[in-house]
């Protein structure tokens, strides 16, 4: 059984600190980049869990605003996740910016546990229930994924007359895909745009800047290097945000951990497959007790996003970036 989860249910401390962030937040801010160093190796950090709703919050009202274009009667937007995702985050958020009614559900495992549910003062208390409380989304939290979209479904979708075992959404809803990974491939087209513009006046920039140079001097001497340019090591359920990084920095590379499972692991393959700059990473590393140090250099989402420091500790190169989304954390 899925239950409701409302103000009254976490702690008003941390509602009322997120309440004072939500005032002072803005949608696509200037890339915050800190320097750690690790094994003797200098890493940079993008970290993006200073935003409301990591980075996918650059986005969402973006891409909110032009499917209100060709859907304008929506009075609901509805997204289906796990509790400790930012997908969930990133709808209710562009809803609150737009005035539009929230609604999502949540399964209690984390995003690909195979460990056991998360108590419940650990999910009420977390980051992202208490934002998407402070953003006032209806909450659904379910057993499971699958319970969890099916409660969705029975909400928002009905049977079409006359057409047995056809479903169409009643009006009124209109349910944001999974990551906001449209099938138009409109969110990585508008994040990459995005993520350009934050990129001004950073090391991006710069190293961008760099690398596009050497590309050109590759071609005029037919010879090949990857001197300057940028390295990102970062975590993928659905691929959105890689997506929006190659074509925001097209002479990066991308080293990836996919954590995500079924059809969007399968249309995450394909897409990477066809990408020469992109390496998926093998699940060698993918183990909690790998992890445990993690906190000593920087804040992130565990069982998520932190799930490739293991990687960037054995594996990568003095001036690599990790792509941080978020953190269990306020900052």
């Amino acid at each position: 059984m899925c239950s409701i989860i409302t103000e009254k249910d976490v702690n008003p401390e941390l509602l009322n600190m997120f309440k004072k962030i939500l005032k002072k937040s803005s949608i696509n801010p200037k890339f915050t980049i800190n320097e750690i160093n690790i094994n003797n190796k200098k890493i940079n950090i993008v970290q993006e869990n200073y935003l409301i709703a990591g980075t996918k919050g650059r986005v969402a009202q973006l891409l909110l605003k032009h499917i209100l274009k060709k859907n304008p009667d929506i009075k609901t937007l509805t997204y289906c996740g796990s509790f400790n995702g930012f997908g969930a985050l990133a709808t209710a958020y562009c809803a609150h910016k737009e005035g539009i009614n929230c609604e999502v559900f949540l399964s209690k495992m984390a995003t690909n546990s195979k460990q056991r549910e998360i108590n419940k003062n650990g999910i009420y208390n977390s980051r992202q229930i208490i934002t998407l409380v402070g953003l006032n989304a209806k909450i659904h939290l379910c057993p499971d994924f699958r319970t969890a979209r099916k409660l969705q479904y029975s909400i928002t979708t009905q049977e079409v007359k006359n057409k047995p075992h056809t479903w169409e959404l009643i009006d009124g809803y209109y349910n944001i895909d999974m990551g906001l990974l449209d099938k138009e491939g409109i969110m990585p087209e508008l994040l990459s745009k995005q993520l350009k513009k934050a990129s001004k006046n950073t090391i991006l920039e710069d190293l961008s800047k760099k690398g596009d140079k050497n590309d050109k001097s590759d071609k005029d001497n037919t010879k090949n290097t990857n001197t300057n340019k940028p390295t990102f090591w970062l975590v993928a359920g659905t691929s959105g945000i890689a997506q929006s990084l190659v074509k925001a920095f097209p002479n990066s590379n991308i080293k990836i951990l996919l954590v995500g499972g079924g059809k969007y692991l399968e249309t995450s393959i394909k897409w990477l497959k066809s990408q020469k700059n992109v390496v998926i990473l093998s699940n060698e590393l993918n183990k909690e007790e790998l992890r445990t140090n993690r906190a000593k250099y920087y804040k992130s989402t565990s069982g998520y996003d932190d799930r490739i420091w293991p990687y960037v500790k054995e594996y990568a190169k003095n001036g690599d970036f990790v792509w941080n989304v978020g953190a269990d954390e306020f900052e």
